[in-house]
Order: C-alpha cells, then sequence, then structure tokens
C-alpha cells in the first residue's frame, strides 16, 4: 500500500532475506511504509508475516538487506532502542502481575509523575474495554481479555511503530468491533466507505443512547457505539459491507427498512447499490455479492435493506 502525499517514509525494506538455517523465510522484501500509514500483512499461515513483523522489531536478525525505520538502519539497534513495540499474538503478559502492572510496565524509566502514569493507564484501559480491571491479577483473566492488556500495554507507550500480531484474535465479535472502530467521522471517511445517517439523540442513560436516525427509525444503542464527544452533528455511521439487499421472501434478522435503488454500480464479484432509505433524501451504499441467481437490480428498483443496530456507531 502506497501514498503519492509528502508524508516521510517511516519504514523501508531493501532487498530484506531471512534463513533458518535452509528455510528461506523472507525472499527479496522491498517496499516502504509512510508516517501515518495503517498497513495490513495478508497470506497464509506460514507465509513470513509474524517473521516481518518481529525483524522490524528486533527480535529477529535478518540474513541480508536493510530495514530503515524513521531514516536509520536498525542493522546495530537492539529491539530495546528501536521506536517500535509490538503486540504478540501469545499476548507474552506477566501472569505474576497485576492488570495495571503490566499495562504500566513499559513506564518505568518514563519521567512522568506516579500520577500521570496511572491515568495514562486508566485511559488505556478504558481504549480497550478494561476500565475497573487495574487490579485484577493477569492469571486470573481469560484469553481475550489477556490480549486486551497486551493491546493496552502496546498501545500506551505511542510508539513510532506499533506492530500488531493478530491483535483481535482471541476477542469476540462484539469486543473486536469495540476495539476497532473509528473514534471521529474523520477518521471513519479516511479508512474506507461509511454511510452517515442524520440523527437526533433522544436519550442517553448509563451504558445506552437512544437515537432517531433518518430512514432507519428509532435504536438503541450500546455506550461503546457511541465514542467520546467531538462537537459534531449527531448521525449515525454504518459500512456498506453492514447493510443487505433482502430478495423475494427473505426476512430479517433483525431491522430492516424500505428503499429506492438510485445507482448501480457493478464490480465483478461486487456489486454496489446506492439507496434511499424510507422515502428519505438519505441515500447510502450498500455491497452484494454476486453469486449465482442473484440478480443484478435496476436504478428505480424498490428494495427492502437490511441492517442491525449493532452495526451503527454514533459521531456526535
Amino acid at each position: 500500500m502506497t501514498f503519492s502525499d509528502d508524508r516521510p517514509t517511516m519504514i523501508e525494506f531493501k532487498d530484506v532475506h531471512k534463513y533458518y538455517g535452509d528455510y528461506h523465510a523472507l525472499r527479496g522484501i522491498n517496499g516502504t511504509i509512510k508516517a501515518g500509514e495503517f498497513f495490513s500483512l495478508l497470506g497464509p499461515s506460514g507465509c513470513g508475516k509474524t517473521t516481518l513483523l518481529r525483524t522490524i522489531a528486533g527480535f529477529e536478525g535478518i540474513s541480508s538487506g536493510v530495514i530503515m525505520i524513521d531514516g536509520k538502519d536498525m542493522v546495530s539497534v537492539p529491539a530495546n532502542s528501536r521506536p517500535t513495540n509490538m503486540v504478540f499474538q501469545s499476548y507474552a503478559i506477566f501472569p505474576h502481575m497485576t492488570v495495571e502492572e503490566n499495562v504500566g510496565f513499559g513506564l518505568r524509566k518514563d519521567p512522568r509523575s506516579k500520577d500521570e502514569k496511572a491515568k495514562a493507564v486508566d485511559e488505556a484501559l478504558q481504549m480497550v474495554g478494561l476500565k475497573g480491571f487495574g487490579k485484577r491479577a493477569a492469571h486470573a483473566l481469560s484469553g481475550g481479555q489477556r490480549q486486551r492488556v497486551a493491546l493496552a500495554r502496546g498501545l500506551i507507550l505511542k510508539p513510532k511503530v506499533l506492530l500488531l500480531d493478530e491483535p483481535l484474535s482471541a476477542l469476540d465479535k462484539k469486543m473486536r468491533e469495540h476495539n476497532r472502530r473509528p473514534a471521529t467521522k474523520k477518521v471513519a471517511n479516511f479508512i474506507g466507505t461509511m454511510n452517515f445517517v442524520p440523527a437526533t439523540i433522544l436519550s442517553e442513560d448509563g451504558d445506552k443512547v437512544e437515537v432517531e436516525a433518518k430512514g432507519l427509525g428509532r435504536v438503541m444503542l450500546d455506550i461503546a457505539q457511541a465514542p467520546e464527544k467531538a462537537g459534531e452533528e449527531p448521525v449515525v455511521g454504518l459500512r456498506p459491507e453492514t447493510l443487505t439487499l433482502l430478495y423475494d421472501d427473505q426476512k430479517a434478522s433483525e431491522r430492516e427498512t424500505d428503499g429506492v435503488i438510485d445507482e448501480v454500480i457493478y464490480f465483478g464479484d461486487m456489486t454496489y447499490y446506492d439507496v434511499y432509505l424510507g422515502g428519505t433524501d438519505v441515500e447510502v451504499r450498500l455491497s452484494m455479492r454476486n453469486v449465482p441467481g442473484r440478480p443484478v437490480l435496476d436504478v428505480g428498483t424498490k428494495v427492502r435493506v437490511a441492517w442491525s443496530p449493532s452495526a451503527l456507531v454514533l459521531f456526535r
């Protein structure tokens, strides 16, 4: 992934090779990652994703080539001196420490005061949904909770390069969505396509927020779906892949609303539909995979759109 902008290069690979004996794990890796860029490694098990992350962090040496971080060759820089932090797939938390001791471990030599460090730990725990767990023993946590502790420990130091090795794999669906949700409309727009639907906040009580979303109706949201207030006009956001067209006598598993197709964009294996919701001027985009027997609908077709309240994020 590359961007044609003026952001400086944060990581650069120059013909990187890694051997384990006769096994050639990394084969001539070349490329750059910009500062502020979100970069994902995709591939089957054993293809070298974790090995590449470990070479960036300094936990593995490379056989040949160069890895640059922020303009500096890392060949002689040990792991503890690199501007990186890594969240391991195996968590690697300390079982004899409490949650807050684990999360704050990297702050031991930080010049901040004790109170400032405690505040940073609390903020990191709240970010991953573990507020109030600070005093709990790490060995008493579930697998998903331990993974969130590891994620908070990686985030708290705010490194130049944050390396994540399947950091959400042990979390359930709801918690995965909580930990990757965007906090502002700007972020939501930057990462992929997001629909924004005007909304009115009806009430907020404890861990629930009730809203009236134009074209969708009244819906109760969990507080985790409502990031901290940013002074924006209230809207609910939802991704195109979370909306589904219902064909014939299909029934929605949760909610549905009527709509009319305004635009059809065919992309081979996918078709994107722009749909006006419920007789309003609110238009949303949804994506449908093209499968045998599923027709591509025409502009002007009246449709039923299925959606789930759990897919909504409130920006306000």
